[in-house]
């Protein structure tokens, strides 16, 4: 069996991730949405808050588990979303863990402007808001790309609109994250 492909679906918070993977996920016959958040919710002493530089550690860990969980997924056929902050800068590390790998690896950056992405955190639960300058930070991490530009999905419309968009970003081939799986 060929292995289907895993899709990480990044960009900062509030931007909309946990609201557009499932849906991506359902446009397939056979998907799955792994959502990181809840595998750093199994460490449940000395959790280390993920944007953090101190907590490096904790998310190669967190990291490793999840693509264990979404590799198995994807050799057993299941096309797997994956949710959660993953750093442009940590791309490069993440194609070399999928460099023997059968897996083809996609990586899409949502985006849309802070006052967005700041109104829909205020909007959660007040355990998972954050301060604006974290807020802010963090928005500032997947600005000005350079190379990985061609990753970003604007997703300033509904989330309809957003996951139509990735589906067709996928199908073109432009959000192949690793070399070996390329059109």
């Amino acid at each position: 069996m060929t292995p289907a492909p895993i899709l990480i679906m990044t960009g900062p918070s509030g931007v909309g991730k946990s609201t557009v993977s499932p849906l991506v996920a359902a446009a397939f016959q056979d998907g799955v949405h792994v959502r990181i958040d809840d595998f750093t919710r199994f460490i449940v002493n000395g959790c280390v808050d993920p944007w953090l530089p101190e907590a490096a550690h904790q998310n190669r860990a967190v990291g490793g588990a999840v693509l264990a969980a979404a590799t198995h997924f994807a050799h057993d056929g299941h096309s797997v979303v994956v949710d959660g902050i993953v750093l442009p800068d940590s791309l490069e590390e993440l194609c070399r863990a999928f460099l023997h790998r059968t897996v083809p690896l996609h990586y899409a950056v949502l985006r849309c402007d802070l006052g967005t992405c700041s109104e829909r955190v205020t909007r959660r639960d007040p355990a998972e808001h954050l301060d604006p300058a974290t807020i802010a930070q963090l928005h500032a991490r997947f600005d000005n790309l350079g190379a990985h530009e061609r990753h970003v999905i604007d997703v300033s419309g509904t989330p309809d609109e957003a996951a139509a968009a990735v589906l067709e970003a996928l199908q073109a081939g432009t959000l192949v994250a690793n070399a070996s799986h390329r059109r």
